[in-house]
């Protein structure tokens, strides 16, 4: 039985015994289902990403005794595990999981937002570790003050920055998430039974 152009990888290996008819309708249903490989990707790229930092944030706070950081990175670690969990929950048209990742995004941001505003509060209260040290040296006063602005500076630039994204791209990822649902469903609705159930089986979408 010649194979149709349009039939997408993985499904070749089924094709034996599938009619024209339903051969169409996997390729149909692959094109359906562009935006939620979409989410798919998006997913895995931002868990993976989350979950290197959230390594690095760690093996630093380790290293320096730092509770702060051990918090930090353990809350990413645990918000990259709840992502790439829900991965599988997404490629089985699970459309509630939709709404886990876009909490999943909020508690992220929440976490990243709060020790930004945690970091600038110590640079302008003064009680950065930099600031401790030079407070032991009076004579060395007038480059302390020197020393706080320029922290004050490059502080504002660092966790402003950090701010932004939490609030931006985790927002903005976080309404990404959401928006895939209505796909979701729109694809359940449209795609034959057969094709979901052999998805959900482990067939590519």
């Amino acid at each position: 039985m010649p194979v149709m152009p349009m039939m997408p990888a993985g499904a070749a290996a089924a094709a034996p015994g599938l009619s024209p008819e339903q051969l169409k309708q996997i390729a149909d249903a692959r094109k359906r289902s562009a935006k939620i490989r979409k989410g798919v990707t998006v997913a895995l790229f931002d868990g993976w990403s989350v979950a290197v930092f959230a390594g690095l944030t760690l093996l630093g706070g380790l290293l320096g005794l730092s509770w702060v950081g051990i918090l930090l990175g353990g809350g990413m670690a645990a918000a990259a595990f709840v992502e790439l969990k829900a991965v599988n929950r997404l490629r089985a048209l699970d459309a509630t999981v939709t709404k886990t990742l876009a909490w999943n995004q909020v508690f992220l941001g929440g976490l990243l937002f709060s020790y930004a505003v945690y970091s600038l509060v110590l640079i302008y209260t003064g009680r950065t570790e930099l600031a401790k040290q030079l407070e032991a040296y009076p004579e060395m006063a007038d480059m302390a003050v020197n020393v706080n602005q320029i922290a004050k500076l490059i502080g504002l630039l660092v966790y402003g920055t950090l701010i932004t994204v939490a609030v931006v791209c985790q927002g903005g990822t976080a309404l990404f998430y959401l928006s895939r649902r209505k796909h979701i469903e729109a694809y359940l609705r449209e795609t034959p039974q057969w094709i979901i159930d052999a998805q959900r089986a482990g067939m590519p979408m």
